[in-house]
């Protein structure tokens, strides 16, 4: 298995657990926590850490270094003539969609209007058959006053019903959600079809599906990588490319290549590194836990 460390943000989910278990034991220590009324558990404050710090490092680097090593340099060069990285997304499991926005005003990080979860929440009842009336809502995070991407965060909040910890663990380790969003300005069906085209072909992903967001009026297209290109371990590896208006008619007529994306997830789920690997590793600076309110 290859590992990328050119990014920065780029580390493993076990490590982000074995890290936010470490955060656990400091927080128990000093300030007697209750895990049980905690805003986030802890791994979870660590992966919305390694969200903020990529927004910030995307803030400081042209897309042509933030993009993966396999996109070949013409196809680079179009998708930064008519794209910008407008957002990178994580899904977090919050005690409440309330504490939530809280604890991001403590932080100082302003949140958008919370709206329904359209695609992601459609894909988190397929993939552990929850019930269609999850409450699964969507906010953009404002994490610098200077410009930079925005930190879209996917709550899906333990106190409802339809929340497990069985989903909880299995969506931490293998952040299926985690994703960087390429907004295409200037979008017509032709130029989407096109790049579309470029990125399932020389570009090594792999068309997932598409939907329209009413509530934002955008279209999105997901794009996982292919299972070769897969292997090579980054934290947010899916690809979201995003237009204003609905584009939907174009976009889906596109077809999934099932079995191209089957391979693609599987490699996906089996690229993470066990935690007696991460033990191995130097510790990196720990992320704080929220004490709980009064």
């Amino acid at each position: 298995m290859q590992v990328n460390e050119e990014q920065s943000p780029d580390q493993s989910t076990a490590e982000c657990r074995l890290m936010g278990d470490m955060a656990l034991i400091r927080c128990r220590q000093q300030k007697g926590c209750d895990m049980h009324h905690e805003t986030f558990e802890p791994c979870d404050v660590q992966r919305l850490q390694h969200a903020v710090d990529y927004a910030l490092h995307a803030s400081r680097k042209s897309l042509d270094h933030l993009l993966p090593p396999w996109i070949p340099g013409d196809l680079k060069r179009e998708i930064g003539s008519g794209c910008v990285v407008s957002h990178c997304a994580t899904l977090l499991f919050p005690e409440t969609v309330e504490s939530a926005l809280e604890y991001f005003e403590e932080n100082g990080w302003t949140a958008s209007t919370t709206i329904p979860s359209v695609l992601v929440k459609r894909r988190l009842v397929e993939r552990h058959w929850l019930p269609e009336d999850a409450d699964i809502r969507v906010t953009r995070l404002r994490v610098t006053a200077g410009p930079a991407p925005d930190v879209e965060v996917f709550l899906f909040p333990r106190s409802s019903h339809a929340y497990t910890e069985d989903v909880g663990a299995k969506e931490r380790v293998h952040g299926f959600e985690n994703h960087v969003g390429l907004y295409m300005e200037r979008a017509e069906e032709s130029t989407l079809t096109r790049l579309a085209d470029r990125l399932e072909t020389i570009g090594q992903m792999v068309y997932e599906g598409s939907a329209h967001n009413p509530h934002e009026n955008t279209t999105m297209l997901y794009f996982a990588p292919s299972a070769p290109v897969a292997r090579v371990r980054r934290r947010f590896p899916r690809w979201e490319l995003q237009c204003a208006g609905d584009l939907t008619a174009s976009a889906g007529s596109r077809p999934v290549r099932t079995q191209a994306l089957c391979r693609a997830y599987a490699a996906l789920k089996a690229n993470h590194v066990p935690v007696d690997v991460v033990m191995t590793r130097a510790a990196r600076r720990p992320v704080p836990v929220a004490a709980p309110k009064a």
